[in-house]
């Protein structure tokens, strides 16, 4: 570990990367070291208690609160839209069921379809981002468009998709997305130190995302993204805070025993050998299954795995665009752990 926290350290003054490292071992933290800065204009650093978002890494989440849903006996994996909302749609069949939502396979249009090649720095959308507030409020950009397949097709990774999944929880609760997954799953997870924050009233100890302009000059993501983040991505939290949901998640305090499994079992090939489960992805380490989280967008880059076989959880966190990547590579590129 000695030797991999040498190399960390020296990628990260390489490549002056921001964020937080930490990596934790049978429920005991080996390493957890805080670097760059929270806020640049006004030299407040980052440490290792700061709130960085997390981009579409907080697709889980969304995932976990539809799975609280079925748990609740609300909804099923087998219901279909036509099920839920007893009326049909332009944009997504009609026979697409939960299950297919949760693994990118719906054939739903997507407002933020990644096989576009999108610059995310760069992209907008036809509402300003200012007035997306919740899931719903996204709704008039799927408007007489057309589903990209059909149901069970193929795996396509779908913002759109996971969207129209936070605008079901809102639909069947009544209750706005952010305030339903706080309650059914950063709660029961112990998570503390996260949410939905809207970016005109960030709380204390949070990291502004930044990205690099043309000029070389790091601005900040405030008028890239949506004010406030959604079911596709955009959560805060800290890597303690990740820490915690893991050790939750696979003690069963947020889904029941049987329903973890089903979501945390793999259940259709992302690209090989990377599978996917009910929001998150499986593959293999050093010959052991390990399930992760990911998340990119402008001034945000996220990567959070755990390995249940040697209960070990790493989690790379920053707020630069794709600032996790090279640290990243330090660490699984080689043997180390």
């Amino acid at each position: 570990m000695d030797k991999l926290v040498r190399k960390i350290k020296a990628k990260a003054r390489e490549t002056s990367f921001t964020g937080v490292v930490s990596i934790y071992e049978k429920k005991k933290e080996l390493y957890s070291e805080a670097f760059g800065y929270a806020d640049i204009a006004n030299k407040r650093k980052n440490n290792v208690k700061t709130k960085f978002a997390i981009a579409s890494g907080a697709k889980f989440f969304t995932a976990l609160g539809i799975g609280a849903l079925i748990d609740e006996r609300k909804l099923s994996l087998d219901s279909t839209v036509s099920d839920i909302f007893r009326k049909d749609f332009t944009y997504i069949d009609s026979r697409a069921t939960i299950a297919q939502l949760l693994t990118h396979s719906s054939g739903i249009y997507d407002y933020y379809d990644e096989e576009w090649d999108i610059d995310f720095e760069n992209y907008y959308v036809d509402i300003p981002w200012y007035k997306l507030e919740t899931p719903s409020d996204y709704l008039p950009l799927f408007e007489k468009k057309q589903p990209k397949f059909i149901p069970g097709e193929r795996f396509s990774y779908s913002n759109g998709g996971f969207i129209f999944l936070g605008v079901i929880i809102e639909h069947v609760t009544g209750q706005l997305y952010r305030d339903y997954i706080h309650t059914h799953v950063f709660v029961p997870a112990g998570m503390d130190d996260s949410g939905y924050y809207a970016f005109n009233r960030l709380p204390e100890n949070t990291a502004y995302g930044y990205k690099k302009s043309n000029n070389g000059i790091y601005v900040t993501n405030n008028y890239n993204l949506p004010i406030r983040g959604g079911s596709d991505g955009g959560a805060y939290t800290t890597a303690g805070n990740l820490f915690t949901f893991w050790g939750a998640l696979f003690s069963n305090r947020i889904l029941s025993k049987k329903l973890t499994r089903a979501f945390l079992s793999p259940h259709i090939i992302v690209d090989e050998p990377v599978e996917y489960g009910y929001g998150v992805y499986i593959s293999r380490y050093s010959g052991k299954d390990m399930f992760f989280i990911v998340g990119g967008d402008a001034g945000v880059g996220f990567d959070s795995r755990y390995i249940p076989e040697s209960d070990l959880q790493i989690t790379i966190i920053s707020n630069l665009t794709d600032g996790e990547e090279k640290i990243r590579d330090v660490i699984y590129s080689q043997d180390h752990l």
